[in-house]
């Protein structure tokens, strides 16, 4: 199953941040609260879309290129 996540800036500062993901099916999931880092919402949305409990040790991140 394809997943398609976004990850927005919100807040007056732009510095929290949510993250949103469709299926699919066209299901939405939205996250339900803010997150102090993209990082934080990256771990989150992974947990709560793939099931994951621990981040992958070969993985590098949202910022890898």
């Amino acid at each position: 199953m394809a997943v398609k996540v976004e990850f927005r800036p919100v807040g007056r500062s732009g510095q929290e941040w949510i993250w949103k993901a469709r299926d699919e099916s066209n299901t939405i999931s939205i996250s339900g609260q803010r997150f102090d880092s993209l990082s934080d919402a990256v771990r989150d949305a992974r947990i709560q879309i793939d099931g994951l409990d621990a981040p992958d040790p070969d993985d590098d991140g949202p910022f890898a290129a």
